[in-house]
């Protein structure tokens, strides 16, 4: 399975990033090797009235949901390896899901063996870094 990103963002400490900076790329791709869906949840908050408020895990209605119509102009937010062997990785990806889903919460969590990260260039500080 491979993903396409609008960017990326390449911590410091990667090898293959010699600017001492945390940088991100132009367009990117992120290949799974042998990998396996775990899972693949929305938190809809259609719902959810007069709130001002929202906790989605408490509120939301958490639905399983295809990964492909997950992953559709989904941004990660926050990436975690919930676990690691000789054999395979586990991560989860959360983030925003399109505004098809009313731009709400969601995550995914992937098994796999080994993975490709694909970039042309890194363009500038990420966003997180003093500019």
């Amino acid at each position: 399975m491979s993903l396409g990103f609008e960017h990326i963002d390449v911590l410091s400490d990667h090898p293959l990033n010699s600017t001492g900076k945390a940088m991100y790329t132009g367009k990117a791709m992120i290949t799974f090797i042998d990998h396996e869906i775990v899972e693949s949840f929305l938190y809809d908050t259609t719902g959810i009235k007069g709130k001002s408020r929202i906790d989605v895990e408490e509120d939301a209605q958490k639905k399983e949901l295809q990964i492909s119509e997950l992953l559709l102009d989904f941004e990660v937010l926050k990436e975690e390896q919930l676990q690691k062997t000789d054999n395979y990785f586990v991560h989860r990806f959360d983030g925003i899901l399109s505004r098809k889903y009313n731009a709400d919460f969601g995550y995914c969590t992937l098994k796999y063996k080994s993975l490709i990260i694909e970039w042309d260039e890194l363009i500038d500080r990420a966003w997180f870094e003093e500019r």
